[in-house]
C-alpha cells in the first residue's frame, strides 16, 4: 500500500482470455511478479465458464478470437449476474474509433492497444481494481449505516442472541427483543425508554459506565464474559458486544448479550479434566507441579518446609491379573478417598497414572511430622477393601523428598520421592524411606552406562575372558565358557550382571551376541594354532538372539569365517528360553545339531523345566544353576536336589555340568555324585585369553587339585601336578 494508492490490490484474481497463448506468457509472468493471481483462458466460451466459476476480480479480454469474439464474450458477462459487476478491460489491434466506442457500449471500462506495454497494463489493471474495492466499501458501509426498522424488527424476530438497541443521543434504551427478556427474567417494560445505566442488570455492573461512554463516541464495545444479575437473583455468564449504527439519522448502539452460561460450564469441566486424573478425580501431574511451585514458592518465604511422599501400590498388579481391571479401577477409587480422609484440607493428593500416588504436605515442621503422616497412609491402606464380594488387602510403599534438603523445585522433589520409594520397595511391602544422596548413585550410574553402552559398541570397549570346565574325574580342562567383559574406560571393568541387562532392554544384546560367538570361535582356532589341546568353546545365547537373531545363520557365518570345526562349538541356551517347547524352537535347534554344534542348557533348576520338553530337546548337557552349591554340603535339601538333577542327567543321556564350585567338600560330594564336569572358582575364575591359553597348557596332563594346609576353603586353589 502506498501514498497514491491507499488501497493494497495485491493478491486479487486476473483472468487474461486470449486465443494466441504466446500473447498471454509476458503478460501472465509481468502480473505474477507483482503478486497477482492471474489464471488464463484461450477463447471466449471457456472466458464465460471460468468467470462464473472463481468470480475474478478483474477480466482482460481479447477482441479478435475465433468462435465468440470480445464484444459478444463481454455483452455475455453483463447479462449474468455473478460476472456483470467485474470491471473489463480490452486489450486490442484495432485503432478506429468506432471499434473503442463498440468497446465501451459492450460494458468494458477500458482498452489497452496492442502490442501494449506492459507498465502501463499493469498502472491501468490497478486503478481498476482500487476503484472496485473503493466501490465495495462505499457499498458496504452504505449497507452499515442505511438499515432500515424492518431490518431490525426482522433481526428481533429472528435473533436467539439478545438485543438491546440505545439511543446514544439520550442514553435511554429503544428497544429490546424477546430473547433478552427470556435470558434475564425482567420484562420489556422494565426496559424500554428507561436510561440505560438505570436499570437493571447495568446498573449493577462497574464497567457498564464505561462501556456507554465508549458507545457514544462512536467505538464498538465487547467483553467476552460479563456475569449478569437475572430476576432470579442467579448470574448468567454473557457475551456483550456493541456496534454504532445509523438509523434514520439516529445515532443508536446495538448491543448483543449472548449467554454463555453452558460454555463456560463446559470450559470449567474441560479445566477439571484437563488438571484431574479421570478415574479417581485427584489432581494430576500438572496440577501436582503447580500446587507444589506454589507450596515452594510460600515455604521459602516462610523458612518452613514442604514433603512430596510418592506413594507405590505393593502387589497391586496382582489385584488386576487375578481379579480384573474393573476391580483394580475400584481399589484405587477407594485408595483416593482413603489418602483424602487421612489428610489435612491444605495437603495435596494427585494420581500420577497406574497404582503412583503423590501427597505433598506444604508448611511441615519437622521430620517427624512427616514420618506420623507416612504411618498414618500406611496404616489407612492396610485395612481391608471390600469389592464385588471381594475381601482385598493391599500395602505401599513410600518414598519421601523434602524441600529444601533434597531439591529447591518440584521436579527435584520428585525426583528424589522417587529414588527414595524404589530403596523403600527394596526392603520389603509398607515400608517409607526418607531420600539420601546415595539412593541416587545407583541410578544415575545406571543412566550413565546406558549412554556410554552406545559408544561402548562403536569404541569396541567389549573384551572376552574365558573360563575352563573341569572333567571331574581328571581334572583336566574339557572346555572354557566365553564371558563376556566391559573394560569402561572411566568405571575399569564392569560387572555383566550389571550391563548384560542393559544390552537387552536397548536391543543391542543380537549385534553383540554376534560379535561374541564369532570373537570366541576365533580364539580357539587360534590357541589350536598355538599347539593347545581343542577344547570347547561354550558361549551364551539369549532369547532374542535365539528367536530373533537368525541365529543359524549367524553360527554358519562364524564357523565358515573362523574355520573352526563345528564339534568344538556349544550354544548353551537359558532355561528361561526353553519355556517356549514349539515346533519352532525344536526346529532351530535341530537347525543348530545338524550344523554339528552341541547344546547345553543353563542355569538348570531355577526355572520351570518340564522333563517333556527336556526330552523333545536335542541337548547335550544341563549346568546345575550356582545357587544350588552353597549348600549341597551342608543343607540336605540342596544336596537332594543337586543328586536329582545328576541322576536326571544320566537317565535322559546328558553330561552334567556343576556351576559356582568354590571348595574342595563341593568338589568331592559332586565326583561321588557322578557329576562329569565342574565349573567354578575352585579352579578359575574368568582369565584374559593369554591367561587361558596357560592353563589349558598345564592341563594337558592333568591338574590335581589340593587346598593349602592353612586354608582348606581357598578360592584360589594350590594346583599340584602330580
Amino acid at each position: 500500500m502506498t501514498k497514491d494508492n491507499p488501497i493494497d490490490v495485491r493478491g486479487r484474481t486476473i483472468l487474461i482470455v486470449d486465443d494466441i497463448p504466446a500473447n498471454l506468457a509476458i503478460a501472465v509472468n509481468y502480473l505474477e511478479d507483482n503478486s497477482f493471481n492471474v489464471l488464463v483462458a484461450q477463447d471466449g466460451k471457456e472466458g464465460l465458464e471460468r468467470a462464473q466459476l472463481v468470480q475474478p476480480d478483474l477480466i482482460l479480454l481479447d477482441v479478435m478470437m475465433p468462435g465468440l469474439d470480445g464484444f459478444q464474450t463481454c455483452r455475455r458477462l453483463k447479462s449474468i449476474e455473478s460476472t456483470r459487476d467485474i470491471p473489463v478491460i480490452f486489450m486490442t489491434a484495432l485503432t478506429d474509433t468506432s471499434d473503442k466506442v463498440k468497446a465501451f457500449e459492450a460494458g468494458a471500462v477500458d482498452y489497452v492497444n496492442k502490442p501494449f506495454q506492459v507498465e502501463e497494463l499493469l498502472a491501468r489493471i490497478k486503478t481498476h481494481l482500487t476503484l472496485r474495492a473503493m466501490q465495495e466499501q462505499l457499498v458496504a458501509q452504505n449497507a452499515k449505516l442505511q438499515v432500515s426498522e424492518l431490518y431490525y424488527r426482522r433481526l428481533f424476530e429472528s435473533a436467539k442472541d439478545g438485543i438491546l438497541l440505545l439511543d446514544l443521543a439520550s442514553g435511554r434504551i429503544s428497544d429490546v427483543n424477546d430473547s433478552v427478556v427470556e435470558m434475564l427474567g425482567y420484562s420489556r417494560d422494565q426496559y424500554v425508554k428507561k436510561q440505560f445505566l438505570d436499570v437493571l442488570p447495568f446498573r449493577n455492573i462497574p464497567a457498564s459506565r464505561a462501556a456507554l461512554a465508549k458507545l457514544q463516541s462512536g467505538e464498538s464495545v465487547s467483553f467476552e464474559h460479563w456475569p449478569m444479575e437475572s430476576e432470579g437473583k442467579s448470574t448468567v455468564d454473557v457475551e456483550f458486544f456493541g456496534s454504532v449504527y445509523m438509523v434514520d439519522g439516529t445515532l443508536i448502539a446495538q448491543c448483543n448479550l449472548r449467554d454463555i452460561t453452558a460454555r463456560k460450564q463446559a470450559e470449567a469441566r474441560i479445566r477439571h479434566m484437563a488438571l484431574h486424573d479421570g478415574l479417581t478425580g485427584l489432581a494430576n501431574r500438572t496440577l501436582l507441579q503447580d500446587r507444589l511451585s506454589q507450596a515452594i514458592s510460600q515455604a521459602s518465604r516462610g523458612k518452613e518446609q514442604v514433603a512430596v511422599l510418592l506413594l507405590d501400590l505393593d502387589l497391586f498388579k496382582h489385584i488386576n491379573d487375578s481379579l480384573g481391571h474393573h476391580i483394580g479401577d475400584g481399589v484405587l477409587q477407594s485408595v483416593a478417598m482413603r489418602l483424602k480422609a487421612a489428610l489435612r484440607e491444605s495437603d495435596i493428593v494427585a494420581r500420577l497414572g497406574g497404582d503412583e500416588f503423590v501427597v505433598a504436605l506444604p508448611m511441615v515442621l519437622d521430620r517427624q511430622q512427616i514420618e506420623e503422616v507416612a504411618h498414618k497412609l500406611i496404616a489407612s491402606l492396610r485395612e481391608p477393601f471390600y469389592l464385588e464380594g471381594h475381601e482385598i488387602h493391599i500395602c505401599c510403599s513410600i518414598g519421601i523428598g523434602r524441600y529444601p534438603t533434597d531439591g529447591d523445585n518440584a521436579a527435584a522433589l520428585m525426583r528424589a520421592a522417587d529414588f527414595a520409594m524404589y530403596a523403600a520397595k527394596a526392603t520389603g511391602h509398607g515400608h517409607y524411606k526418607f531420600f539420601t544422596a546415595e539412593l541416587s548413585v545407583a541410578p544415575q550410574r545406571r543412566l550413565l552406562l546406558v549412554q556410554d553402552l552406545f559408544a561402548a559398541c562403536r569404541r569396541e570397549e567389549f573384551i572376552l575372558h574365558y573360563q575352563p570346565l573341569v572333567a571331574a574325574n581328571s581334572r583336566s580342562i574339557t572346555a572354557v565358557e566365553a564371558l563376556l567383559r566391559w573394560n569402561h574406560p572411566k568405571y575399569g571393568m564392569i560387572s555383566p550382571m550389571e550391563f548384560i541387562p542393559m544390552l537387552e532392554d536397548l536391543a543391542l544384546i543380537d549385534g553383540v551376541g554376534r560379535w561374541v560367538l564369532k570373537t570366541a570361535c576365533l580364539q580357539s582356532v587360534a590357541w589350536q594354532r598355538e599347539g593347545l589341546q581343542p577344547v570347547r568353546m561354550t558361549v551364551n545365547v539369549s532369547p532374542s538372539q535365539f528367536y530373533r537373531g537368525d541365529l543359524v545363520k549367524i553360527v554358519k557365518e562364524a564357523l565358515l569365517e573362523s574355520q573352526l570345526d563345528p564339534r568344538f562349538l556349544e550354544l548353551e541356551l537359558t532355561e528361561t528360553l526353553s519355556l517356549d517347547d514349539s515346533d519352532v524352537t525344536i526346529d532351530i535347534m535341530n537347525q543348530l545339531k545338524q550344523l554339528g554344534v552341541s547344546l547345553s542348557l543353563d542355569d538348570f533348576g531355577t526355572g520351570w523345566s518340564s522333563l517333556s520338553y527336556l526330552r523333545r530337546f536335542p541337548l547335550d548337557r544341563l549346568k546345575i544353576d550356582r545357587r544350588f552349591m552353597p549348600g549341597i554340603t551342608t543343607e540336605p535339601a540342596a544336596g537332594a536336589l543337586v543328586s536329582g538333577i545328576i541322576d536326571l542327567a544320566r537317565n535322559l543321556g546328558l553330561t552334567c555340568i556343576a556351576e559356582g564350585v568354590e571348595t574342595i567338600e563341593q568338589l568331592r560330594f559332586l565326583e561321588e555324585k557322578g557329576c562329569a564336569e565342574f565349573q567354578g572358582f575352585l579352579y578359575s575364575p574368568a582369565v584374559a585369553a593369554s591367561d587361558c591359553a596357560a592353563l589349558i597348557r598345564d592341563g594337558k596332563s592333568g591338574l590335581i587339585l589340593k587346598p593349602r594346609a592353612a586354608d582348606k576353603e581357598t578360592l584360589s586353589p594350590y594346583r599340584e601336578i602330580p
